[in-house]
């Protein structure tokens, strides 16, 4: 994996499962380990090791297998990190996060929007109209919106993304 990858991942893991979810796959373990082993290793309490691992399984980079422990009957959790996914992973968040931008850049374009001179809303040409541009919320008026910089900066984005996606290595 490439350094500009594993910032990528880097980046997505923070977001998705916080600072313990990066000291996690930071640790890079090789084999097998339990919510309470991490826990004491970090001195981290064991319902947030379990929460950024849970935010780590659902995006499918760790793995867990159960068992009953025979002496307290509790059913113990052993974890291990997919490496062999971690591209896949990136690769299938990039593309989400693509759509996701070009939809924007769609809507950004197709419509011409008021904001709240407090920044309490922002709308359609059509609901500032029905409203006599002024705010639902608050009273004051609503102003035409100059969105040309925020399409400008998603684009930006959605090249970056496309050159990731073309970057990545197999």
């Amino acid at each position: 994996m490439s350094n500009e990858e594993d910032e990528l991942l880097r980046e997505l893991i923070n977001r998705v499962a916080g600072k313990v979810g990066l000291i996690i796959y930071s640790l890079k373990p090789k084999k097998e380990f339990t919510d309470e082993q991490i826990s004491q290793k970090l001195n981290i309490e064991i319902n947030e090791i379990r929460k950024a691992l849970f935010a780590l399984y659902e995006l499918g980079l760790v793995e867990y297998r159960r068992r009953k422990d025979d002496e307290t009957g509790w059913m113990e959790y052993y974890w291990k990190l997919n490496y062999d996914k971690f591209k896949s992973v990136l690769k299938r968040e990039l593309m989400k996060t693509l759509k996701n931008l070009e939809a924007k850049v769609e809507s950004e374009a197709s419509s011409i929007y008021y904001i709240c001179t407090r920044g309490c809303i922002k709308v359609p040409y059509e609901v500032a109209m029905e409203n006599n541009f002024t705010c639902p919320y608050c009273g004051n008026s609503l102003d035409y919106l100059d969105n040309s910089s925020t399409m400008q900066k998603a684009k930006e984005e959605i090249e970056k993304i496309k050159e990731y996606l073309n970057n990545l290595s197999d």
